[in-house]
């Protein structure tokens, strides 16, 4: 045996004569036995810089996953509750760290795992939410939160918490939650992940569509599950919902969830009108969130990644950097202002805070690294590198040790200030040193990480743009990659407005004969056959079928009427080509289309609205019948100067082609109906089919002008039998047409809609003489037999939602009438409560009222779409008082002057002597832009109601209210009666009474109501909307206009004088604004020996701009008086003058003299000029060094000799008079109104 000592010289023998096989079978596995170590080595940085990342996402993503139900906690040290936002963001980190295996030769098997793993994330919600299916069903029908699906489940199992009351108080309302879902899911599906595997799932992803679609009238809890700033409870529409909605239903519509192996039946449709309508809501109200935040840190989420909601570079900017401005701190970005969000002042126990509670997080809230993650991503995939490396280097500063963890750092949920620092931190922002949220005590927060891992990812260039984002989101439409499909899927913006195809489509061949005198050539129903022309709700009918699924109780889409978008589209459906006209050619419409001047409007806004808002593949055709109803009559002319238009190819700059419909199938939008069976469907609509002569339509000479038995009134025929209310129906006379529908509806109010006067029943027979009124164009019958019919306009609910988002209040119903009231819309309402709200808040003795107004609120919602800056300054729409101010504006054109209308209550009588304009045919022809209406308008001022007016002449007058045409033809008491009317206030208004409010210890009193300067100033900021609806909704009080706008005036005198004189300060009492306006005018009634002090109408007569005599003139002497006779001075003046009025206003100075002087000056002077007399410049102080020693002097605000009139107002000059504007020149009434809209 061989000794110790031979050990190494035997080894070397082995070494020196090695066996030929060992020696090859060592060759051979070489490869295999190498150390890892000095793999390692050999790997090359790519592989490192991935495998670095994959254990990262390993310890601090995978690992918390739920084996059972795909899902992910908030925090790692979580084991209950599993959140579907958290676990979507989880999951896109585990599939971006996927695609970066699958750019390498070997992956070692880890790009299917982590794919595998997003993909059980993704099913695992799809799971939790198919449990809820009954809810999905319901929300449908029911926007509200109590149907909502839910946005957290137990973490083991993926059902509902089993502890209810936990979950009662949750936000589970989350409109961008399911949104993201949807958006994410086509991300990865068209990456290649197999998601979907049933057709049952596709049809509960069809629901979810459903779901989302409505986001533009759906208040949520938002990204933060709060609802509003206040954590009250309360949701509001979000711009952060909306934008991600609006990408989602982008992304999804014509999405195959097969991926490209799919049939038709598992492609997912969208209604591109509903996806127009969250676009426009969402572009209006950015660059803010909602009305209760300025601004929040979810629109980093929503403009940028994941979304890209928004591709106008201008928007984008804009909302990035309010965003930044506003919220970045030196550890993150703040959610939003006010956030108490893991402050260490909230009170972790309440699901909801104190009334006036979110005043103490002001300037401390919680700093969020996570936004610093989502700036730099957005950059980068937008190759913006150079601001990318900016906030990356900002979120490294953030970062916090972990030695747990591969590379020894995670992101922390959030920095927080120091309860004993507050203070400091508030006087000095970002100033203190903030301390990162321990991931000791819950764990690290998944979501912050799963960001930064895919940022990481990105930054390293592991993974391309296109790679997180294969739908290319971030590339604005008109440059992503063409898709053909079968489908009309989006495909983006094309340089300049489309060709809109139009067909035209004759009723009868009468119709088109006598239309082809003129040259216009049109086709009837049996013409264009086998194209089918069918109504739009037919086809409503058959997307009825779209999602239906009775194994998940899921009824499929709702009754949602189509659009005009919807309506450009050319259907195959069941085999045969279908062309649906819009809803204005319908004949059971709402009865404003019966109006041919309406229709003409309708038929060209509609042309533009497709032409602008189209984004399919395919030119958009749209269907326009002709009825005899329309063309024949007085509008005929006009009816052929539109068609005249369409066929030269232009109308309203909007290229349009007109053709035969076989010649425009070519080009058109196809949309293919697979969902759909016949079998399955019963229509109780019928398309359209020629009409002969023997039809029920009657002919153009039969149109002639209706009789209208005005004479007749309701009250005369309610006393009456119910035989001879049966006989006046029998007869069935429309000689007599009020007479009739007062019958029918008496005997209806007496027995039921339903009972049969020979083989009709009364709601059949009222519908009868409604369309009969609309043919003879009975105004005022019309709008009573609509109102008894409870007629609803179908766009009624998204122009609420148009004028909201706009940050505008909405007033429905009437004041002080019996079985009447007021009701203000402060967010956005479902069609059906909408409807039923009008006709409850409207008197039942009236029932044109709750029509007519539905006529004011498209009017203004058209009005406000193509010109907004005409509602600057009107923050409430007051329907009834709008309505009054229609009255009054048709009073004050008359000769005769001011006379009251009879069948409608105005809320303000006339005064007396409101006469004193030039003619009312001179107004007229000035006030109503083109010719025939001119003529037809001198024709319907005559009448005696405003319910006689066609709807074209409202909507004329209603655009000659808000443009303020020609108003400097009317008096003061006018000028001022329809300002206050319209709820009119001057720039700035609300920024200045917050200013007044500053600087009143004990508040002020408005309109006999106290607004207490604290909580007050606490609970609201100056840029929020809250605080201008509380001022509103004291000013609403008011039953008068002309008292109103009088208090708007005197406000406006008292913001002034507290600008130009800060030593001013209310501090010994209330400002009683009532108690000034009667100050003010028994100083005017002394002067003027008026002995009747209850009577304020020669007050409201006064001009504005009189020197001399104004109401500016006497209210401001009363305002001096009061402040004088309170001594309301904050500092005693020094007299002489020494040191600049700046200077003196500072708390260190002291200064000892007597009252001031006062003076009466002219405008404000600019900020460069002194605020005492001479003081105009510093070489003027040099020169007059005497007049630095003067009586420093009360600047007041007096109105001005007013200038020659130009004839016109411009839609920008929104002040109520001539007054305000000469109050609003100094520019110290805190941000401008945009500010807060903005």
């Amino acid at each position: 045996m061989p000794s110790r000592n031979d050990g190494p010289a035997l080894l070397k023998r082995r070494s020196a004569k090695p066996f030929a096989g060992n020696l090859r079978l060592r060759r051979l596995t070489k490869a295999y036995l190498e150390p890892l170590d000095d793999n390692n080595k050999e790997m090359s940085p790519t592989v490192a810089k991935i495998d670095q990342i994959y254990d990262l996402t390993q310890e601090l993503i995978v690992q918390c996953q739920s084996v059972t139900s795909g899902l992910f906690p908030r925090y790692s040290k979580d084991r209950d509750v599993g959140y579907v936002k958290d676990s979507i963001y989880c999951a896109m980190a585990c599939w971006a760290c996927s695609v970066a295996y699958k750019r390498l030769d070997d992956d070692r098997g880890r790009q299917t795992e982590l794919r595998q793993t997003a993909v059980k994330t993704m099913r695992g919600i799809l799971f939790s939410w198919m449990q809820q299916s009954k809810n999905l069903d319901a929300f449908k029908s029911q926007n509200s939160s109590e149907f909502a699906l839910h946005a957290r489940f137990d973490l083991s199992s993926g059902m509902g918490l089993e502890t209810p009351n936990d979950d009662l108080h949750y936000g589970h309302l989350q409109m961008d939650l399911v949104a993201l879902y949807l958006l994410t899911l086509v991300q990865m599906i068209s990456a290649g992940c197999k998601v979907i595997y049933t057709h049952h799932e596709v049809n509960f992803i069809q629901n979810l569509v459903f779901y989302i679609e409505r986001t533009y009238r759906t208040p949520d809890f938002g990204m933060w599950e709060r609802g509003t700033r206040y954590n009250n409870g309360k949701p509001e529409l979000h711009a952060s919902s909306l934008g991600m909605v609006k990408a989602a239903l982008e992304a999804i519509n014509g999405f195959n969830l097969y991926g490209s192996t799919g049939t038709s039946a598992s492609v997912i449709y969208v209604d591109i009108d509903g996806h127009n309508r969250n676009r426009t809501t969402f572009e209006t109200i950015l660059p803010r969130e909602s009305n209760s935040k300025n601004t929040d840190a979810a629109l980093l989420m929503t403009v940028g990644w994941p979304a890209f909601a928004t591709h106008d570079e201008t928007l984008f900017e804009k909302t990035m950097q309010k965003c930044v401005r506003r919220l970045e701190g030196r550890f993150g970005l703040r959610r939003f202002h006010r956030d108490g969000f893991r402050t260490e002042l909230e009170d972790n126990s309440k699901s909801f805070y104190d009334e006036h509670e979110t005043a103490q997080f002001q300037g401390v809230e919680s700093q969020f690294p996570i936004f610093l993650a989502c700036i730099s991503l957005t950059a980068y995939i937008r190759a913006n590198q150079e601001y990318g490396d900016i906030y990356f280097k900002k979120l490294q500063k953030c970062l916090v040790a972990d030695e747990t963890v591969p590379g020894g750092y995670i992101v922390p949920e959030c920095y927080c200030v120091d309860e004993f620092i507050m203070d400091k931190e508030r006087e000095q922002p970002n100033s203190t040193e903030l301390y990162a949220l321990s991931h000791q005590e819950f764990g690290h927060h998944l979501w912050s990480n799963a960001i930064y891992i895919i940022l990481m990812l990105k930054r390293e260039g592991l993974i391309h743009s296109g790679d997180i984002d294969p739908i290319n989101r971030h590339l604005p439409a008109s440059q992503r990659p063409k898709m053909f499909n079968r489908h009309s899927a989006f495909q983006g913006s094309m340089e300049g407005d489309p060709v809109v195809q139009v067909a035209l489509i004759s009723e009868s061949p009468r119709l088109q004969m006598m239309l082809s005198t003129y040259g216009i050539t049109t086709q009837t129903p049996h013409e264009v056959e086998p194209v089918q022309i069918w109504p739009s709700w037919r086809m409503v009918k058959v997307f009825e079928c779209l999602g239906r699924d009775k194994k998940l109780d899921l009824s499929g889409r709702p009754q949602r009427p189509f659009g005009p978008l919807s309506t450009s589209k050319v259907f195959r459906v069941f085999g045969d080509t279908v062309l649906c006209y819009p809803l204005l050619f319908e004949v059971k419409d709402f009865y404003v289309s019966s109006d041919p001047a309406v229709l003409i409007d309708d038929i060209k806004r509609d042309i533009e609205f497709v032409a602008r808002r189209w984004k399919l593949a395919g030119r958009p055709t749209m269907c326009v019948v002709l009825r005899e109803e329309n063309v024949a009559g007085e509008y005929f002319d006009h009816i052929l100067d539109l068609l005249v238009q369409l066929k030269n190819g232009h109308i309203n700059g909007i290229r349009v082609r007109l053709g035969r419909v076989h010649q425009l199938l070519n080009s058109c939008c196809i949309e293919h109906i697979d969902f759909a069976n016949s079998d399955d469907l019963e229509f109780d609509i019928d398309i359209m089919e020629e009409t002969h002569d023997n039809s029920a339509i009657f002919s153009r000479l039969s149109l002639k002008e209706g009789y209208d038995d005005d004479m007749t009134h309701e009250k005369d025929v309610t006393p009456r039998t119910d035989h001879e209310l049966f006989q006046i129906i029998e007869k069935d006379d429309m000689e007599r047409p009020r007479l009739l529908a007062f019958a029918i509806w008496i005997l209806w109010s007496r027995t039921h809609p339903d009972l049969l006067v020979h083989n009709f029943t009364l709601r059949e027979r009222l519908e009868k003489v409604y369309r009969r009124a609309c043919q003879l164009r009975l105004w005022w019958l019309v709008r009573y037999c609509a109102g008894r019919l409870h007629k609803a306009m179908n766009s009624l609910a998204p122009a609420i939602t148009n004028m909201l988002v706009r940050g505008k209040q909405i007033t429905l119903g009437v004041r002080n009438r019996p079985g009447a009231r007021e009701e203000i819309i402060v967010r956005p309402i479902a069609p059906s409560d909408l409807n039923r709200l009008l006709f409850e808040c409207c008197p039942a003795d009236e029932p044109q009222a709750a029509v007519f107004h539905q006529e004011l609120i498209i009017a203004c919602s058209d009005l406000m779409s193509h010109n907004p800056q005409v509602f600057e300054g009107v923050l409430t729409i007051r329907l009834s008082w709008l309505s009054d101010a229609i009255s009054m504006l048709l009073n004050y054109v008359r000769i005769t002057g001011a006379l009251k209308f009879s069948g409608v209550s105005t809320g303000t009588p006339p005064t007396p002597g409101t006469t004193g304009i030039p003619t009312e045919l001179d107004f007229i022809r000035k006030l109503i832009r083109t010719k025939y209406r001119r003529e037809k308008v001198i024709e319907e001022f005559k009448k005696s109601c405003i319910y006689d007016l066609s709807p074209t002449v409202v909507k004329d007058v209603v655009t000659a209210l808000m443009t303020r045409t020609n108003w400097h033809l009317l008096s003061s008491l006018q000028t001022r009666r329809l300002n206050g009317a319209l709820n009119r206030m001057p720039v700035n208004f609300y920024d200045r009474v917050w200013t007044i409010l500053e600087r009143s210890t004990h508040g002020i009193i408005i309109a006999d109501q106290f607004l207490p300067q604290q909580p007050t100033l606490s609970d609201m900021t100056r840029f929020e909307l809250t605080f201008s609806y509380k001022i509103e909704a004291m000013l609403s009080r008011i039953s008068h206009p002309e008292y109103r706008q009088l208090l708007v005036e005197l406000l406006s005198i008292i913001a002034t004088i507290l600008e130009r004189n800060p030593e001013i300060a209310f501090t010994h009492s209330r400002i009683d604004c009532d108690s000034l306006i009667k100050k003010g005018f028994a100083l005017f009634a002394a002067e003027e020996g008026i002995k009747d002090l209850n009577d304020l109408t020669p007050f409201y007569q006064l001009e504005g701009q009189a020197l001399s005599t104004s109401t500016a003139t006497f209210l401001t002497k009363a305002v001096v008086e009061f402040i004088l006779a309170g001594r309301h001075f904050s500092q005693v003046i020094n007299i002489f003058g020494e040191g600049t009025p700046e200077e003196k206003t500072l708390p260190s100075q002291h200064h000892r003299g007597k009252m001031p002087k006062i003076a009466y000056t002219g405008r404000a002077s600019s900020e460069k000029k002194k605020r005492h007399v001479g003081g105009s410049s510093s070489s003027s102080q040099h020169h007059h060094h005497h007049q630095q020693q003067q009586t420093p002097l009360l600047r007041l605000a007096t109105p001005l000799t007013p200038e020659p009139s130009s004839g016109t107002v411009t839609p920008r000059a929104i002040t109520p008079s001539p007054l305000s504007s000469s109050l609003n020149t100094s520019g110290g009434g805190g941000q401008d109104e945009s500010c807060r809209l903005q």
